[in-house]
């Protein structure tokens, strides 16, 4: 493993967070993520001790530290001067005015869905470029008690139950402040959004994928659905004007930490938000129940699990003031469909390669060409989704 890299002007970051006699005296550095974990960038956590040298105080402060991809490659493959930059006005800006609206509309805990923010920049020199001394500093959830799932058993039913009533809020405010102030969502929001897509991956996982369908029995004509499927993805998406709104796009175990009492997981953060984009909620609920819940759960819950999304989506719409008998159950179950064979079966089948591979450090390690060795559990998954799919009609 590299070695830590160094964060330049710690207490000009803090600016926000001291008081004015409050200064950093310290800083201790360690990687917050091992490899496979966080492909995109690189996550430090950071133990800040600070003195108030008038009351002669000392207090710490926990962060969590997201910098740029060490290796240029990467940085290219995950457009890092747009999606850093994305993710920087997220947290700086459209976070923020999350909050407010969530506060002033009936939620006194406002985008409790969000990490807290202490401080950010895209460099020193104060240009619009983002070079090695970008940061993102925030609250280290781990240390207040969140955590992730384990990625390869993905979730239980109670814990994915929490990570959908996170998304249904976030989800319920983007819908909500872009049908109250529709001019300043398309001025504020739209900017900053941003559509990836791991073309890197496509062919490669494409000629992965139908030798395993064809072992898991599944018919010719299956596999013809499936094709036109997974190649027809749409480049560009159409939103519904109704269910349109803010999406985290990508909404996979490692970017959802849950906090417990006791056993009992209550509250989810997401995290990550680089590629933000707008889009249709289910591309971010279609995403998670595939890739992050166990597979019996996947198998047995799905349309439990469904209605529990959509009935606290709806329960949050209403709270918003908004005419709730505009999101109907039938549109909703349409935008399940449109959301699965437009985007996220193809998605979620080049999106496993990363969550599910035990060795794979770089999502540049795949190559054109490349043969993939999934474990029998990362098969198991294609086979059960592919199913689900064909079952129920959403191809």
């Amino acid at each position: 493993m590299s070695s830590i890299p160094k964060i330049r002007n710690i207490e000009g970051l803090l600016k926000n967070q001291l008081a004015p006699n409050e200064h950093v005296v310290d800083t201790k550095i360690t990687r917050l993520t091992v490899p496979g974990e966080n492909f995109g960038s690189e996550m430090m956590s950071l133990v800040i001790e600070i003195r108030d040298d008038s009351a002669k105080t000392e207090r710490t402060l926990y962060a969590a530290a997201k910098l740029i991809p060490e290796k240029e490659e990467v940085r290219e493959l995950f457009d890092t001067q747009v999606t850093y930059k994305s993710e920087f006005q997220f947290y700086n800006s459209v976070g923020p005015t999350l909050d407010k609206f969530l506060k002033k509309n009936g939620f006194p805990e406002g985008a409790d869905f969000i990490a807290p923010l202490y401080g950010g920049r895209l460099n020193l020199d104060g240009s619009d470029r983002v070079d090695e001394d970008a940061v993102i500093l925030m609250a280290n959830l781990k240390v207040l008690g969140y955590s992730t799932g384990d990625k390869f058993k993905g979730l239980d039913i109670s814990r994915a139950q929490v990570a959908l009533r996170a998304l249904a809020k976030f989800h319920a405010a983007g819908i909500g402040y872009r049908h109250q102030n529709p001019e300043s969502f398309e001025e504020n929001f739209r900017p900053y959004f941003y559509y990836f897509i791991g073309d890197h991956l496509h062919e490669v996982v494409f000629d992965n994928l139908l030798p395993v369908l064809k072992s898991g029995g599944f018919s010719a004509k299956e596999m013809e659905t499936v094709t036109s499927v997974y190649q027809g993805i749409a480049k560009k998406k159409d939103v519904s004007e109704i269910w349109g709104t803010l999406i985290h796009y990508d909404t996979w175990l490692n970017n959802i930490l849950i906090k417990h009492e006791g056993s009992e997981p209550k509250q989810a953060v997401l995290v990550d938000y680089q590629v933000f984009e707008y889009g249709t909620p289910l591309n971010d609920v279609m995403l998670f129940l595939f890739t992050s819940i166990q597979l019996d759960v996947l198998k047995k819950e799905i349309d439990n699990l469904l209605d529990y999304y959509f009935n606290s989506l709806v329960e949050n719409l209403g709270k918003l003031g908004l005419d709730i008998s505009k999101f109907s159950r039938d549109s909703f179950n349409e935008e399940v469909a449109v959301a699965v064979k437009k985007y996220e079966y193809h998605h979620t089948m080049w999106m496993l390669v990363p969550i599910l591979s035990r060795d794979l450090e770089s999502e540049t390690a795949v190559k054109p060409g490349t043969i993939l060795h999934w474990s029998d559990e990362h098969k198991d998954r294609i086979k059960l989704i592919t199913r689900l799919c064909l079952k129920k009609g959403w191809f």
